[in-house]
């Protein structure tokens, strides 16, 4: 019995992740990923579970280019090779000795991860190559003639790959003129590559930059505004993860909506920040990614998900899908990038101008940073602004929330008659607040 238990548990747990994730595959299929995977990334034990993760999300619709970076390799060959320069803090130093060391180091690691990618069958073939224009750096501060800057991108090229079913590989390395070849900064690829070609997302995978989400104080959603503060007066930040956190803010700005920073060392870190509402990375976009609507009938499922725990324990109100149907309009919903993930039903009385509040719940995976709160005061102004008299809530656990926003207690008769006859008081208590 236990273990039929257990199996059930199990199955009902990956139904409810099933059922998170699908809307996040309907939502991106044929969209444009650009996903940046650090050299140092290649080197780790886990990079099969990426592979992985990738050819999976390319099955299912959603178009991958992938940019890569080779700095630990550079420094490798270089080092091997008994030159000096390669990347020294973050920084590539390059002198005509050095040059063919890192351009060989460079093609080597393309090569070992185009051929990793065939093994996966015919269905989704890599492609490589030269997709790049580039020019002599034009930064005043990079000295060597062998560092490039992107003049242009083949975006015609890129979409025809894409169109049929290859995953464009693109090296830090581009073509100038009369064939020459000059070595980019793959984060700058990545954010001219995304911004050209429209991209849905940009994300840069990458295990050098330490625990990032705590430098940033936990937080893991940022605005391009609030990740360029933070950068300013961020003087300790090495090189590498500066330069990676500028790209996704300039991509940002320049019409990406969502960009990524992810911890290639954590398992399956790529499918959960695409496919959770929560995700586990670093993220940031250019406008506020946290929203409360009106809902409407597409959010009856992830409603009815929402409030399911909740009704089994009767902190709210039964109920039935039937409901939810018929009553949408009155539900307010908050959102996290358009996921649901807390809800309010706003019921009106008119005999005394006055609206309830019920049915407030937030998600298990979202609970204790304010959602009620911030449902609670939305529904206060609502109510406002359709010249309501009274708001008022029952509740059995939450009136703290309540109270913090300037509820105070009522008695059952303060309430409309209709409210006061149906509903025995017994297991609530009532909170309100007189408007005007």
């Amino acid at each position: 019995m236990k273990t039929e238990n257990t199996t059930t548990q199990i199955f009902s747990s990956f139904i409810k992740n099933l059922r998170a994730a699908l809307p996040y595959l309907e939502k991106f299929y044929n969209e444009i990923f650009i996903i940046k995977i650090s050299g140092y990334t290649l080197q780790q034990d886990n990079l099969p579970g990426i592979l992985d993760d990738l050819i999976l999300l390319r099955r299912v619709g959603i178009k991958i280019i992938l940019v890569h970076g080779a700095a630990p390799q550079v420094n490798e060959l270089v080092e091997k090779a008994g030159k000096a320069g390669g990347y020294l803090d973050g920084r590539l130093v390059l002198d005509e000795s050095t040059f063919p060391v890192a351009y060989k180091a460079i093609a080597s690691t393309n090569w070992e991860l185009v051929t990793k990618f065939s093994k996966y069958g015919s269905d989704f073939l890599p492609i490589t190559g030269y997709f790049l224009q580039a020019r002599k750096s034009s930064h005043s501060d990079i000295h060597s003639s062998f560092i490039g800057e992107i003049k242009e991108v083949n975006l015609s090229g890129l979409q025809e790959a894409l169109d049929r079913h290859y995953i464009p590989i693109i090296p830090p390395f581009g073509i100038g003129p009369q064939g020459r070849s000059f070595i980019l900064d793959p984060n700058q690829i990545a954010l001219e590559v995304a911004a050209r070609l429209r991209a849905r997302k940009l994300i840069i995978m990458t295990s050098e930059n330490g625990d990032l989400k705590q430098k940033l104080g936990g937080k893991r959603q940022h605005t391009t505004d609030e990740m360029k503060r933070w950068l300013a007066k961020e003087k300790r930040l090495n090189l590498f993860t500066a330069n990676q956190l500028n790209a996704l803010v300039d991509a940002c700005e320049r019409g990406v909506e969502r960009c990524h920073s992810l911890d290639s060392s954590i398992d399956g870190i790529l499918l959960g920040e695409i496919l959770t509402s929560a995700g586990i990375g670093i993220m940031i976009t250019n406008s506020s990614f946290e929203s409360i609507r009106t809902a409407s009938i597409g959010d009856v499922h992830r409603i009815a998900e929402i409030l399911e725990k909740p009704m089994e324990d009767m902190s709210v109100v039964q109920k039935s899908f039937h409901y939810l149907e018929q009553h949408i309009e009155n539900f307010l919903v908050f959102c996290i990038d358009e996921d649901a993930v807390g809800c309010c039903e706003l019921l009106p009385f008119d005999e005394n101008q006055s609206v309830e509040i019920g049915s407030l719940a937030v998600k298990e995976t979202h609970r204790n940073r304010g959602i009620g709160k911030k449902l609670i005061v939305a529904s206060v102004a609502q109510a406002k602004q359709q010249n309501r008299k009274l708001v008022f809530a029952l509740t059995t656990r939450v009136g703290h929330l309540f109270t913090a926003l300037g509820f105070s207690k009522l008695s059952p008769d303060q309430l409309p008659d209709r409210k006061r006859e149906k509903y025995d008081f017994a297991e609530s208590e009532i909170y309100g607040k007189f408007l005007g």
